[in-house]
């Protein structure tokens, strides 16, 4: 869990990104005195930046016209943070987790990418806010929760992180199952229909009463989503919520096939990834 954040580390990857992603970076850095380190990042294979190439026939990244953009940027909405500047071509996320040496006191900031985002979601440790559109104030946050026992504290502190706020809670039971990833066999499990029935019933319910718990502990209001009659992702694109949370302890969390990852690129809004 991030205690403090002493450093906003900025990912761009894309000349018309700039603008928005450090308007968000210098709100964060200056609410928390926190310092701004901004990465550039050129990968071939995804962006062409025609402006940012030497026009000397060498077709090198022009790392100094890169540099001028982000300081003139900076300087245009009013940075008071102290900074500095990498401008780097291909290996996005190996360049990230170079600079990404104080984890648990840095807040990273990128726009989602699908060939990026996933993969440097799952190597760091660091929070990860993933911009999706314009910079904006977050005040409805929606958060999926998987009713692991540590839920409640750490539902308390996204409460710190964003007092002024309303954040509503989620409960879906195709989210937590669908977020784990188990060791057992099930083929050597002997099979009663009627009891896997009742039994999944139970633990349903059960889940509800936990969900119930949560909200009360943590004052905050809460809503059932029914898999069987709204698709969690269409529920949440519905909502036009500002941030939606991402959270859990569990390794397999973003594996290709579970639910946070449909949700992490498919959700319209922003998501903040821990």
């Amino acid at each position: 869990m991030l205690k403090k954040i002493e450093k906003v580390l900025v990912l761009i990857q894309k000349k018309d990104e700039i603008e928005i992603l450090l308007k968000k970076a210098i709100t964060i850095s200056k609410s928390n005195s926190a310092v701004l380190e901004i990465l550039f990042v050129h990968e071939d294979s995804l962006f062409a930046l025609p402006d940012y190439f030497k026009d000397d026939g060498t077709q090198k990244l022009d790392k100094k016209c890169v540099k001028a953009e982000i300081e003139k940027t900076l300087s245009t909405l009013d940075n008071r943070s102290s900074y500095v500047i990498f401008v780097e071509e291909s290996d996005t996320v190996d360049h990230v987790l170079t600079l990404n040496k104080e984890e648990e006191k840095t807040c990273i900031i990128s726009f989602y990418h699908d060939k990026t985002t996933v993969k440097l979601a799952k190597k760091v440790s660091s929070p990860l806010l993933v911009m999706k559109s314009e910079a904006k104030t977050y005040t409805h946050i929606l958060f999926p929760v998987d009713l692991n026992e540590n839920n409640a504290a750490f539902i308390h502190y996204i409460k710190t992180l964003f007092p002024s706020a309303t954040i509503t809670l989620l409960y879906e039971p195709y989210y937590i199952t669908e977020n784990y990833i188990f060791d057992t066999d099930l083929t050597v499990i002997p099979l009663d229909s009627g009891a896997d029935i009742e039994l999944e019933q139970e633990m349903l319910e059960e889940q509800k009463k936990e969900f119930e718990t949560l909200k009360k502990e943590t004052g905050l209001s809460g809503e059932l989503v029914d898999e069987f009659d709204t698709d969690l992702v269409d529920y949440i694109n519905t909502r036009n919520a500002d941030l939606l949370i991402l959270h859990s302890e569990n390794e397999n969390f973003l594996f290709d096939d579970t639910l946070s990852k449909k949700l992490l690129s498919s959700v319209h809004t922003d998501l903040f990834i821990f």
